[in-house]
């Protein structure tokens, strides 16, 4: 029994494995034939998130929608539709970025060290992966993606008018 499961859980192994390599293959052809256009059809979601021991927030925008919760748990949160004109603009904003050096980007600021402003991270998936940025200053982000940053917080104010 012990012989069966254990030649059962090679065989899944290796299967997982060769999946793996053939999807790496992939992303990796797609990545060098990726155009800026192409990369909005790629961009899945872009999240922003926001926190210090009083406060959190979390914005998750993606094509169809942006949802919006204070809750650190989740489990509250408010969904809305997001306008085409917002995620093209967006999605424009994020062309300009080099989302492989988002983990690279240096804050400007260092207020959030000593509780002088919130802790903040973006985020884009893009097909399976998730980059993520270094943590930040709520209210100053790097240059790089400040236009990005300020968009995503727009769309949540619009909808929070509303």
């Amino acid at each position: 029994m012990k012989l069966l499961f254990a030649i059962l859980a090679i065989f899944m192994l290796n299967k997982d494995c060769e999946q793996n390599k053939a999807s790496e293959l992939t992303i990796g052809r797609d990545n060098s034939e990726k155009t800026s256009h192409d990369m909005s059809q790629e961009i899945k979601t872009i999240w922003y998130e926001a926190s210090t021991r009083g406060f959190y927030e979390r914005i998750w925008v993606s094509k169809d929608s942006t949802t919006i919760t204070m809750d650190r748990n989740h489990v509250s949160k408010m969904t809305y539709p997001t306008s085409e004109g917002d995620w093209n603009e967006l999605m424009e904003k994020l062309n300009k970025v080099k989302v492989n050096e988002l983990p690279n980007l240096e804050a400007p600021t260092s207020m959030r060290q000593y509780d002088g402003a919130a802790f903040a991270t973006l985020g884009v998936v893009e097909g399976k992966s998730e980059t993520t940025s270094n943590s930040f200053d709520h209210g100053h982000p790097p240059k790089a993606i400040e236009a990005v940053v300020n968009k995503v917080l727009s769309i949540k104010a619009s909808h929070e008018k509303n």
